[in-house]
């Protein structure tokens, strides 16, 4: 059950009152727990599943280290982005102060799973931990549709991310 809350802005050009939904965290799953439940299948221990997954990130790392995209089959794929400072003289841009970003695409089965097998609730209010992500978006206009502050949809469907 994805459990959403209902939000209201208005847009400060047009003045236009605007309702949404909004995904609202119930609590944050760590690796341990996931563990426990990869071992109830039965095909490996806590303590396998546990370390694999802790390993797994530093293998991701190095992989965008070495300038690969990391696709994960049903999950989606790691990549990174880089940025610096722009000039109009070529000489002048350079890797100094670059910024690198980790982008992350979900598989497109991920999210059709979702999409398919999502239930909602709506709840009048967002759980303890779920407060700072339920109150956090700002107001959107009219023109956004889903964003991942879960603003509202254009399309008139659930429009919540996390």
């Amino acid at each position: 059950m994805i459990n959403v809350i209902r939000k209201k802005g208005v847009n400060p050009v047009t003045k236009t009152v605007l309702h949404w939904i909004q995904w609202t965290r119930v609590s944050t799953v760590v690796e341990t727990a996931l563990a426990k439940k990869m071992a109830r299948g039965g095909t490996y221990s806590v303590g396998e599943a546990s370390g694999v997954m802790l390993d797994f990130p530093q293998f991701i790392i190095d992989e965008l280290l070495n300038g690969n995209a990391v696709k994960v089959a049903g999950l989606g794929e790691f990549k990174l982005k880089v940025s610096a400072k722009a000039d109009p003289d070529p000489e002048k841009v350079t890797t100094r102060g670059a910024q690198v970003s980790v982008l992350f695409e979900a598989d497109d089965e991920l999210k059709s799973r979702l999409q398919n097998e999502a239930e909602f609730k709506i709840v009048t209010t967002p759980t303890p931990e779920g407060q700072k992500d339920a109150d956090s978006a700002e107001t959107p206009t009219e023109s956004d549709g889903p964003s991942s502050e879960g603003g509202p949809s254009s399309e008139g469907g659930p429009s919540s991310e996390g």
